[in-house]
């Protein structure tokens, strides 16, 4: 099943939920415990980019790319992984290309190339998407089994 890992970011920071926001920080110290995140593969694109959907809460809400004033951003909609790996809509904006370094992975939004998952600079704050150019952008993040 695929919903048995955590991401965390270079730091060991895990990825929780908290008031409908995908937050990277110590969960403990926010009364949360670490999502479980749900990783399906979307068969739809290219398969040598490795592109995935990112489902939380049991594959029940999806993370999704976005178009703001500001520029691309994340959100978190109410869509079944399920039925996006099953190729019910047009899903490219729920799709990531997921690039190794290592033990560690990078994730691209492919509805905006060029821009990443990244990590806040302070702690207890929503993850996000950033150019890759920029520099000290924590844009590494690790899936760590759950046990």
């Amino acid at each position: 099943w695929p919903c048995s890992r955590e991401i965390k970011d270079a730091d060991q920071k895990s990825l929780y939920i908290r008031d409908g926001h995908l937050l990277v920080g110590d969960p403990d110290s926010d009364n949360c415990s670490a999502e479980k995140i749900c990783v399906l593969p979307n068969r739809g694109l290219d398969r040598t980019k490795v592109p995935i959907f990112l489902g939380i809460q049991g594959g029940s809400r999806c993370l999704a790319c976005v178009k703001t004033r500001e520029g691309p951003s994340l959100q978190l909609e109410d869509v079944n992984i399920e039925d996006l790996y099953k190729g019910g809509e047009q899903a490219t904006r729920f799709t990531f290309f997921q690039s190794s370094l290592g033990s560690a992975f990078r994730l691209e939004a492919a509805a905006f190339p060029g821009w990443f998952l990244c990590g806040p600079s302070e702690p207890q704050q929503p993850v996000q998407l950033t150019k890759d150019s920029e520099p000290l952008a924590h844009t590494e993040f690790y899936f760590e089994q759950s046990r």
